[in-house]
């Protein structure tokens, strides 16, 4: 509502294209301070052995993941406060911009530990076993898994957060040098 009353308040004719639009090197500076937000976040998960709250610190910690993605790929400036979404559309609204999409796991992980923290804050009990599907999907050892205690879980819910830090910064990282080294390419063709 805002900008259509400084509109007229600024008493202008002409709209600007491209006014909100973040220029390359903005885009690429958002970028660099996301990543380097989803790094200090991997390191911030709790040293707990109560399973419940580390559950509770990886849904946190999933849907800042979420909220970045979703920041970084707008052709505007997206600021943290501009995106009032439950968890369900954050996650919708990054799929539609790509999350998960080349990654088997990570869409179930999320949306699974989405239901467990729903469960914990509605009931105050934990699927151990649906926790458990999770993590197997997560390991290495998918065949061999094997997980015994909290602690373990604990563990494993934190190289999930680490995991998914790591991999939605890298890929924003990555995705956006691409398509900063083919526009670079395409501004250096011969024109005919």
């Amino acid at each position: 509502m805002q900008t259509a009353h400084d509109f007229f308040k600024e008493v202008s004719i002409s709209i600007d294209p491209v006014a909100h639009y973040a220029s390359s090197e903005e885009r690429d500076a958002e970028i660099e301070v996301i990543a380097e937000d989803l790094e200090q976040l991997a390191k911030k998960f709790p040293r707990t052995q109560n399973i419940e709250r580390a559950l509770l610190k990886a849904h946190l910690t999933i849907e800042h993941i979420l909220l970045q993605y979703i920041r970084a790929y707008p052709i505007i400036h997206v600021a943290v406060k501009d995106v009032k979404a439950g968890f369900a559309q954050k996650l919708e609204t990054a799929y539609l911009l790509g999350f998960g999409v080349n990654d088997p796991h990570m869409l179930p992980t999320v949306g699974g530990l989405n239901r467990l923290r729903n469960q914990i804050a509605h009931t105050f009990e934990l699927d151990r076993a649906r926790l458990d599907e999770i993590l197997r999907i997560n390991s290495e050892a998918y065949d061999n898994f094997s997980v015994s205690t909290d602690r373990q879980r604990v563990t494993r819910l934190r190289q999930i957060c680490r995991y998914l830090c790591a991999r939605v910064s890298g890929q924003m990282m990555g995705e956006f040098a691409g398509v900063q080294y083919f526009e670079e390419a395409r501004q250096q063709e011969p024109r005919d």
